[in-house]
């Protein structure tokens, strides 16, 4: 029985810092697949799924700036400014374009990047894709995620552990120890990128950007999600996109369910690899 390709944690120096990331040995003329996390967790998330995509793409998990072990960065990014970062990491990668996933947070900015460079982009996967009212965002920028404040008797952490099973009351006590270990290396202001997505107007920006027409997308729900009730507003913003919903699938699918995770996302990327592109000189294959 042929081994697993090993895991491979590496960093990219950027002009903002460093960027970490997670990987696994693969052919290097496969497709490049960006993954972007949720936050405020890291790249940890996608350990279990990256070894049974890498016959099938370079698989490259990403902890979003500020996260994981990848540097911080100013107050002011703005969603516009991490989407950056994929193509600064398939630039470093010495690709031309990549496949772009993303989850909840790392959606957004999966997206922004999309919009920003879609030539560049084979296809997109969002997974639990938030889409937020003006009133949405604004309470929770005022009242979601207020900075944490460290005790000398240490009850920030207890005050992390219980709002981590606030959230996710099934989770169990290994996840749970595996989140708040990413809340403690997001730092006391572990907001930072919430608060981006919260100034970001996703309708309008669709509407004022190129549009996703004719971009390959797949909509990823499950019923168990704790954002699962965004997914039909997702699903009405993106009405060209393949949706799919997985029943009793939770927030954290990639960890719990990998096998199931990877062979989505497996046959959306062999549907689309060769896809044609409309281009100034005639139809190009990606």
């Amino acid at each position: 029985m042929r081994a697993s390709p090993r895991l491979v944690k590496a960093y990219l120096d950027m002009p903002w810092g460093q960027l970490h990331y997670r990987t696994v040995a693969s052919d290097p003329d496969l497709p490049l697949l960006i993954l972007l996390h949720q936050s405020p967790l890291s790249s940890r998330n996608y350990e279990a799924a990256l070894a049974l995509l890498a016959e099938h793409c370079r698989p490259i998990a990403l902890d979003t700036p500020g996260y994981g072990n990848s540097s911080a960065v100013p107050e002011d990014w703005t969603v516009a400014d991490y989407a950056q970062v994929v193509w600064d990491t398939v630039d470093a990668m010495g690709a031309d374009r990549a496949f772009v996933f993303g989850r909840a947070t790392g959606a957004v900015f999966a997206l922004e990047a999309a919009l920003s460079q879609a030539q560049r982009v084979h296809g997109l996967i969002l997974h639990g894709m938030p889409v937020y009212t003006d009133d949405e965002r604004a309470d929770r920028m005022r009242n979601f995620a207020p900075p944490f404040q460290g005790a000398a008797d240490g009850a920030h952490l207890a005050g992390i552990w219980k709002r981590i099973l606030g959230e996710y009351p099934w989770i169990g006590p290994e996840l749970a120890t595996h989140f708040a270990h990413d809340f403690l290396s997001a730092g006391p202001d572990f907001a930072r990128s919430y608060r981006a997505i919260w100034r970001y107007d996703l309708p309008q920006r669709l509407a004022a950007g190129v549009g996703l027409a004719g971009l390959p997308t797949l909509l990823l729900g499950g019923s168990a999600d704790r954002i699962a009730f965004m997914h039909a507003r997702a699903v009405a913003l993106l009405p060209q996109a393949q949706a799919v919903w997985l029943e009793g699938a939770t927030d954290f699918v990639a960890e719990q369910e990998p096998a199931l995770f990877a062979e989505h996302l497996r046959r959306f990327m062999a549907a689309h690899r060769g896809r044609l592109l409309t281009a100034p000189n005639g139809p190009r294959t990606l």
